[in-house]
């Protein structure tokens, strides 16, 4: 074996190395350089590229500038204006502080900086190829620094071979700018590439204003907005559910001080609080800036300044999981979220009309003999308030033979107007004869709670064809919490219609029952410990760590069900465990409490949890099975009283709306 012997490297291969940890990829300089601007002042920023940074890239900047005497310096590793000595990396408030960016894009690249210092009467010019400086000229500039880079890694030809295609190395850089004008929106950024302007954000300090230039208006109104403090953290933001989530967490942007990052705490965190709002395979989006004291988390931890550390990590996850948790609980099921931009209200013309006395008398006397819909509505108010009885059953056939439609238009019977009835709904009925009157049922309330419980329904329950009175009368009014819904309907035995104000609302029969049987199986089991005794204590040897976390989580693990005592030698007696919906667990899952408890600080109920979505799925009314119609309307009741969550437990919503305004325009009743 030949023995080597130890030497110094040169400057070229020191600064290559350190610029393969800076300077990954095009998208990694630019965003050295565009901290280093706003480290500067500067309050409009442009970054240009060609072919994805390959070809070149340029950052300019209207900054504070840069001293003429310190251009040399600025090149140099390990030099900065941000820290002075070592205790200034506890409290880091710059986003630049480590001195290495400008060398190490130098070392792999063609960099020509200029830049005029404010109040300055002219600014200086210098070139600056793979680490060496040529001469400082001076140059007729704008206010500010402006940086171009032409041909990265032209030196390094490896590094150069791994980089993707220009199309991929774009669309890194177009993430990381959307990052940018998210996180601050009191700097107005331009993006181009290729020559075309990608992103422009306004720079007015609004952060709905970011958040639109780069997702819209349409996105911007369904996002819930995030505000609050916990912990010491104060949260701000915005974050994006149901048909917001995406394939994958590239929007997923969390904001530290100012200063972009990415935690897998924070991630775990953010989806942990919208788990089951979001389609299985689907990620929340978010804006969110964390602001917390400086010394509460350490960013010197990559030279890409991307990865933090929190001093209490424990506390950071619980406030934002937290704080997300009750916005997003303040969802109603039927709420309709407010405009962010209301029209204006148009006041239609006053028409004016002259009755004589007689006339007007008579008029009186015909609405005194047969009340209009605004009495009946009166009456059905009052009554829903005085008195709440059984649902009468109303059968309903979605999809009525033209036959009985003939029957119905041709038999003569006069439609009358709303009916009240004791319950406190209204229903448009015909008249029918005496001897088929619409059957009634007091338990049918009951039906879709037995199918809870695996109950088939008795052969008597089975509703008949139904008769042209039956299919005549659907139509249901109720008061719910202020809320005025009609039933309309159901379409394909499937999606219960409903008129609400201004909007058609389409309800997932399916996903209601599932959602409010999770509800309620969860609110039963919650608190609860029940424990198995085994017959046979069982001895489980743990590694070292295992051990440590049982020693010193003993009392989180009793309280879980878990009653173990140490046995000795890395080993431990397991007398029971915890009871799940009527079955004990397994003594494996001792070992997944411990890993949970190692790394989390908790044990994690989410087995439990997918086994009540599993059996609240199996037990609820099925898409396309026919239910009473009394029997949704009373879903429907429920889901509005209890105020759940507008998803179903996979995460599908149990309701979608179609406004008025949208079904002009299909139409084209209206043109805007």
């Amino acid at each position: 074996m030949q023995i080597s012997h130890i030497r110094q490297l040169s400057a070229d291969v020191i600064g290559q190395i350190a610029a393969g940890e800076v300077v990954e990829r095009p998208a990694a300089a630019i965003k050295e350089l565009v901290e280093n601007s706003m480290d500067a002042g500067a309050t409009a920023i442009t970054v240009e590229i060609r072919d994805g940074g390959l070809t070149s890239f340029r950052v300019v900047d209207n900054g504070s500038g840069i001293q003429p005497s310190d251009i040399r310096l600025a090149f140099a590793r390990h030099a900065t204006s941000k820290i002075t000595e070592a205790k200034d990396l506890y409290g880091v408030q710059t986003l630049g502080f480590r001195g290495e960016a400008l060398a190490s894009i130098a070392a792999v690249g063609k960099v020509n900086c200029t830049t005029r210092m404010r109040g300055a009467e002219y600014g200086v010019s210098v070139q600056n190829n793979g680490g060496e400086m040529g001469e400082i000229k001076e140059a007729a500039c704008p206010e500010g620094t402006s940086f171009t880079v032409k041909d990265l890694f032209y030196n390094a030809p490896v590094r150069r071979r791994f980089l993707k295609k220009p199309s991929t190395e774009t669309g890194y850089i177009s993430d990381l700018m959307m990052r940018f004008i998210l996180s601050h929106p009191q700097i107005s950024f331009r993006y181009l590439a290729d020559g075309k302007t990608v992103y422009f954000s306004a720079g007015d300090g609004k952060p709905e204003s970011a958040v639109m230039s780069i997702y819209g208006l349409s996105v911007l109104e369904k996002l819930h907005r995030i505000s609050g403090n916990m912990n010491g953290v104060l949260l701000d933001g915005y974050v994006g559910v149901g048909d917001l989530a995406r394939g994958n967490r590239t929007h997923q942007s969390f904001i530290l001080n100012g200063r972009l990052i990415k935690s897998n705490l924070l991630t775990d965190a953010l989806e942990e609080a919208c788990r089951q709002r979001v389609m299985i395979g689907k990620f929340p989006i978010c804006v969110l800036h964390l602001t917390m004291p400086f010394e509460a988390a350490d960013v010197n931890v990559h030279p890409n300044k991307w990865e933090v550390r929190f001093a209490d990590e424990k506390a950071v996850r619980e406030a934002v999981q937290t704080l997300i948790e009750d916005v997003l609980r303040q969802d109603r099921p039927l709420g309709s979220a407010p405009s962010l931009f209301t029209d204006e209200e148009t006041v239609s013309p006053v028409s004016v009309k002259q009755f004589s006395p007689e006339q007007y008398a008579a008029k009186s006397e015909r609405q005194s003999a047969q009340p209009g819909p605004e009495t009946a509505q009166i009456q059905t108010n009052f009554s829903d308030t005085v008195q709440k009885s059984a649902i009468p059953e109303a059968k309903f056939d979605p999809q009525p033979s033209p036959a009985a439609s003939l029957t119905a238009r041709s038999s003569g019977d006069r439609q009358l107007s709303p009916a009240v009835s004791q319950n406190g709904f209204s229903s448009n009925t015909y008249d029918a004869p005496a001897e088929k009157p619409v059957p009634r049922d007091t338990k049918l309330t009951e039906k879709l709670e037995n199918r809870a419980q695996g109950i088939a329904p008795p052969a008597a329950s089975v509703p008949a064809e139904p008769t042209v009175a039956q299919i005549a009368s659907p139509v249901i009014e109720e008061q719910l919490d202020s809320l005025p819904v009609r039933l309309i309907g159901v379409v394909f035995n499937t999606y219960i219609l409903l008129e609400c104000a201004d909007r058609l609302l389409l309800c997932d029969q399916h996903a209601v029952h599932e959602r409010l049987l999770y509800e309620r199986y969860m609110r039963e089991l919650n608190g609860s410990a029940a424990t198995q005794l085994l017959l046979a204590p069982e001895i489980i040897r743990l590694t070292h760590r295992e051990y440590e976390v049982f020693i010193q989580s003993r009392d989180a693990l009793l309280k879980a069900g878990f009653d173990a005592d140490d046995f000795g030698d890395l080993t431990v007696q397991l007398r029971s465990v915890p009871m799940m919906l009527g079955q004990a667990r397994s003594a494996d899952c001792f070992r997944d409490a411990l890993d949970d408890l190692s790394e989390n600080g908790r044990i994690s109920d989410q087995k439990r949890v997918d086994r009540i979505i599993q059996m609240s799925c199996k037990h609820a009314v099925k898409g396309g099975e026919r239910a009473p119609m009394e029997a949704l309307m009373e879903l429907v009741r429920r889901m509005v009283r209890e105020n759940v969550t507008p998803t179903c437990p996979h995460g599908r919503p149990l309701v979608i709306e179609v406004t008025q305004r949208e079904l002009e325009k299909r139409f084209h009743r209206i043109q805007n």
